[in-house]
């Protein structure tokens, strides 16, 4: 069977045609990890697997680039599974990861890598952009450990294009922000600078730079405990931190990219699909003293707020399925406009896996990835199990960028 020949699933979405048109030139994938404290055999991920594609129809699909408008077509392989050599660290797999873009066809768009350890292992799952976000990879992930546990995954349907969702959504501002304490208006939001377009550089299979660090419970705790107390958020406490280490290293200047997840912002289902939209803040010298840190997190996750009501997401969701981009260079275009930042910091939040899976995992880490954007830091997070865990990759490395960043939430955050 042939890729023409192959079942359409359904046409791809404005901003997955946007991705995709991007990914033409510009490859992006994203690695996800789970580290589990028993051994798991090939034979047994292979199987969990075939029930995780099943479970989620865009893990079995291909995109089909040569009718008109681009396409998920149904691939024929099970997802590719490798294991590599037993002790590899993660953060090796990862890089590679990032140097081996995944091809349209013939699918599937994800793969996966076992890693055996000597009293457990790890699993890592990397996606193709085009068919899933951090949140939706997430998903996939959790859903796979337990599979491994021998959880049964029912049967999944092929989710909606973001936009369709989107377009029945309410569109009322959410004054759930009020009460943050922090002004309306925000100068930084007004500054040129917030719009300097960014610059690609070409792919050329390089390996990343890849740093993590965790927080102790203790400190997770105490960062959590002190976000609420100061009428802001965690998210917004990592976006200070990160502009406050920058900040640190001569950047006048710090632009802060974070993707929106749809499903929390407007109720969308939690499924492996593209359901996100990208927020900026900036912070800099003209604008308030970056000293300030709870001031500067309070002004960020007002900024966030007002950029993620459901009016704002539908007025940016509506205006790209009325106007999508016809070419790479248009989706390129959009994407160095929209997306370039000083750091982006992808947030998964807390997360609660099923009680059967949550004794066998001891760790999540990313998501990992590089979207070939010139001095780009993409920074990962994820909390699981009572610890927030931070992932860096980058081509242009900031000496000390995570660990000062722990080392500033543990000083702010200090009893």
């Amino acid at each position: 069977m042939t890729m023409s020949q192959g079942r359409i699933v359904r046409p791809l979405g404005a901003f997955e045609r946007t991705i995709d048109f991007y990914m033409h030139r510009n490859p992006v994938q994203f690695s996800l990890v789970a580290e589990l404290d028993r051994r798991v055999s090939a034979s047994t991920s292979a199987s969990a697997l075939a029930a995780l594609r099943d479970r989620h129809p865009l893990l079995g699909v291909a995109v089909d680039r040569a009718v008109p408008e681009a396409v998920f077509r149904a691939a024929e392989g099970a997802i590719p599974l490798e294991v590599a050599a037993d002790g590899t660290p993660w953060r090796s797999v990862v890089a590679v990861e990032q140097m081996r873009p995944i091809p349209p066809a013939p699918g599937p768009l994800v793969r996966a890598v076992l890693v055996p350890r000597e009293s457990g292992c790890a699993v890592v799952l990397t996606f193709a952009h085009q068919i899933a976000d951090g949140v939706g990879g997430l998903r996939a992930l959790l859903d796979l450990v337990a599979a491994l546990d021998g959880e049964e995954l029912a049967p999944g349907r092929v989710p909606e294009p973001q936009e369709d969702l989107l377009a029945h959504v309410g569109g009322a501002a959410d004054a759930g922000d009020a009460a943050t304490g922090a002004p309306a208006e925000d100068p930084a939001e007004d500054d040129e600078r917030m719009s300097a377009i960014g610059e690609l550089m070409p792919f050329a299979g390089r390996r990343p730079h890849v740093d993590a660090l965790a927080l102790d419970q203790g400190l997770t705790a105490r960062l959590a405990r002190r976000c609420r107390l100061e009428r802001t958020s965690v998210h917004a406490a990592l976006c200070a931190a990160a502009t406050v280490v920058l900040h640190r290293r001569g950047r006048e200047f710090v632009r802060v990219l974070s993707p929106v997840d749809l499903r929390r912002a407007v109720g969308l289902p939690d499924e492996v699909v593209v359901r996100f939209a990208g927020a900026r803040t900036g912070a800099g010298s003209a604008a308030y003293d970056v000293k300030d840190f709870w001031t500067l997190a309070r002004h960020t996750r007002a900024s966030l707020s007002r950029q993620r009501t459901p009016h704002a997401l539908k007025a940016g969701s509506a205006a790209l399925a009325e106007h999508p981009p016809s070419s790479s260079g248009d989706a390129e275009a959009m994407m160095t406009a929209a997306t370039a930042a000083d750091i982006q910091i992808t947030n998964l939040g807390a997360v609660q896996p099923s009680w059967q899976s949550s004794s066998a995992l001891s760790a999540l880490w990313g998501p990992a990835q590089i979207t070939q954007m010139r001095g780009e830091h993409i920074l990962g997070v994820v909390t699981v199990g009572g610890q927030l865990r931070m992932t860096e990759l980058t081509h242009d490395p900031v000496a000390g960028l995570v660990p000062e960043m722990g080392a500033v939430l543990a000083e702010v955050c200090a009893e």
